[in-house]
């Protein structure tokens, strides 16, 4: 008997393409925030051209890098760190940190804040970019998330003053990326150049032993032996002046730097209390408390699925969610950095186990979004609200991650 075979039925599809100006409408709805971008830049650019003083206007945070290139190429290195601290902008970076400033050294003065925008923008597009192919997802997700995050007060202000949170998103955003490709050596190397900023690296180390990655931590610590050793050539004394920056900063940190500028729970506290110097004692048990609950709940979620190859993305989510809001101190500009959580949350929402949870963090995303915008603008001044905010968020996602099977019993 013959056999018959039967094409498979196929259920008819409407391919008909979407209404011309319906398409057109939601293109513009997506593109909406960069308007954000658009006026942000030309109220910095307007406060120049419509200043007295165009040149105090706008020297910000970069010019105490480009003083710095210029001690370095002049050869005064004993000049770089700050000895008293009457002024606004100070050099706080490790010693091998010096070296970054030579091309800034070389050039005219405008153009080395050009240098450091154009950095910044560079950085922050690679950032992107590598965020892309560590995370699949639809390009259409990235592209979402990726002008949001161009739209934010953090990358606005950062390529505004000149600062380096774009650099330290891209190493971020980096090591996640070699980590994926499965590099590890290659990704502790990048994370051991995070320690630009030691007060926001220290807490990688830590999680990835308790993700039991020996190769990240070999990695990590060549890195660091190595800007260790490159450092010396500039002088043991540098360290010792360092050392000494960091005991000074620590009573600016106190009393000079309003509270509204932090993004921490340490922040949060401190404005609640309503103290411009210390914590009370309740409050300042309060805040012992809280980062003991947020730093508890990433080091299990760590410890449980630091070899899930799947819950990668959001674990470095969620140390970076540690290192803001855990820190003593986290400025506004390296808000930044939350731009690879958020976009992990934004692409990855199909991996959530609890839809509430994924919204909540949603809710928490937009309200520091909008807190940052509103204390430029507004109220530079209350509580600082974007601490609580992102300590909520790295509750949900650790809350959410661990309330998935582990993955040995995803294997069974």
């Amino acid at each position: 008997m013959a056999a018959t075979i039967s094409a498979p039925a196929v259920e008819p599809t409407n391919t008909r393409p979407a209404p011309r100006g319906q398409g057109t409408a939601r293109a513009l709805w997506r593109l909406a925030p960069l308007t954000l971008t658009a006026f942000m830049q030309m109220s910095w650019v307007e406060q120049f051209v419509l200043s007295d003083d165009p040149r105090a206007s706008i020297e910000r945070d970069w010019h105490q890098f480009f003083e710095t290139g210029q001690q370095l190429v002049a050869g005064n290195l004993s000049a770089i760190y700050p000895h008293v601290f009457e002024r606004g902008y100070l050099w706080l970076y490790p010693p091998y940190c010096i070296y970054l400033t030579a091309p800034l050294g070389l050039l005219p003065e405008w153009w080395a804040y050009a240098l450091c925008a154009l950095v910044e923008v560079l950085a922050v597009a690679a950032a992107l970019v590598l965020l892309r192919a560590a995370v699949p997802a639809p390009g259409e997700d990235h592209t979402t998330a990726a002008i949001v995050a161009l739209a934010s007060m953090p990358f606005n202000t950062t390529v505004a003053i000149g600062q380096i949170s774009g650099v330290l998103t891209l190493l971020v955003a980096a090591s996640l990326w070699a980590w994926h490709r499965r590099r590890p050596v290659t990704a502790g190397v990048l994370l051991a150049l995070l320690f630009i900023k030691p007060n926001l690296a220290v807490f990688f180390p830590p999680l990835c032993l308790l993700a039991r990655q020996w190769r990240v931590l070999a990695g990590m610590a060549a890195g660091c032996t190595l800007l260790l050793l490159g450092s010396l050539p500039l002088g043991v004394a540098r360290w010792h002046e360092y050392l000494v920056t960091l005991h000074g900063y620590a009573g600016v940190l106190r009393g000079g730097v309003p509270v509204w500028k932090q993004l921490t729970l340490y922040a949060f506290w401190r404005s609640v209390s309503g103290s411009p110097d210390s914590l009370t004692p309740a409050l300042g048990v309060a805040w012992v408390a809280s980062v003991a609950l947020v730093v508890t709940a990433t080091a299990v979620a760590w410890w449980r699925l630091g070899d899930s190859e799947a819950a990668l993305p959001r674990l470095f989510g969620l140390a970076v969610l540690l290192a803001v809001s855990a820190n003593l101190y986290v400025y506004f500009y390296d808000g930044l950095l939350l731009l690879v959580p958020g976009i992990v949350w934004h692409v990855r929402r199909a991996d959530y186990a609890s839809r509430g949870r994924h919204r909540l963090i949603g809710i928490c995303i937009f309200l520091v979004f909008v807190v940052g915008y509103a204390r430029i603008f507004l109220a530079p001044y209350g509580v600082s609200w974007a601490g609580m905010l992102i300590a909520i968020w790295l509750l949900c996602e650790a809350a959410d991650l661990l309330a998935r099977p582990a993955p040995a019993a995803l294997a069974s």
